[in-house]
């Protein structure tokens, strides 16, 4: 996202606000990190010591992969009331804005705001004459891909062996 540009959240939800990330809060994007994944990795039978090693270097390693593909991309927490609950980074051309990665703490999933900062999202991009929103997703992760294709997106194909690609278009 250029210098400048502002995604606002809708209106019905004035309690929430986009801010840009800044170094002191690294320990919270390793937190929603490890809300959002250690129950992968748990399932998988790692705990303790070596759950924590593995989580902080799948979080290392997921940061480099972010930083080398999409360079410009605008890392943003997510507040509600001050208070951060979740993380957004996304990378903005004039074509389509690209959510790389977006994750609330679980004990504030279910509660719309998700669904609000999409909403955001889609009214910041159209009011830029924005086409698409695209994003590329886990495809075991089945609450997200449901939670994607409620708000409008189609599942494009495999973005990698892994992740499965949707794009919403917006015009």
């Amino acid at each position: 996202m250029a210098d400048g540009m502002f995604v606002e959240i809708s209106p019905g939800h004035i309690d929430l606000q986009l801010r840009p990330t800044t170094p002191s809060d690294e320990a919270f994007v390793w937190r929603v990190f490890r809300d959002a994944r250690a129950e992968q990795f748990e399932a998988a039978g790692l705990s303790g010591l070596l759950l924590e090693q593995v989580l902080a270097q799948q979080f290392r390693s997921q940061a480099a992969g972010y930083s080398e593909r999409f360079p410009a991309a605008r890392s943003m927490i997510i507040t509600r009331c001050a208070t951060a609950i979740g993380r957004l980074l996304i990378h903005c051309s004039d074509e389509h804005w690209h959510i790389v990665d977006i994750a609330l703490l679980s004990k504030e999933c279910g509660s719309g705001f998700g669904t609000a900062v999409f909403e955001g999202l889609e009214a910041s991009a159209r009011n830029r004459g924005v086409a698409a929103l695209t994003l590329s997703v886990l495809a075991s992760n089945t609450p997200a891909r449901r939670f994607y294709l409620r708000r409008g997106f189609v599942e494009m194909g495999e973005a990698s062996m892994s992740h499965v690609a949707m794009r919403k278009e917006l015009g």
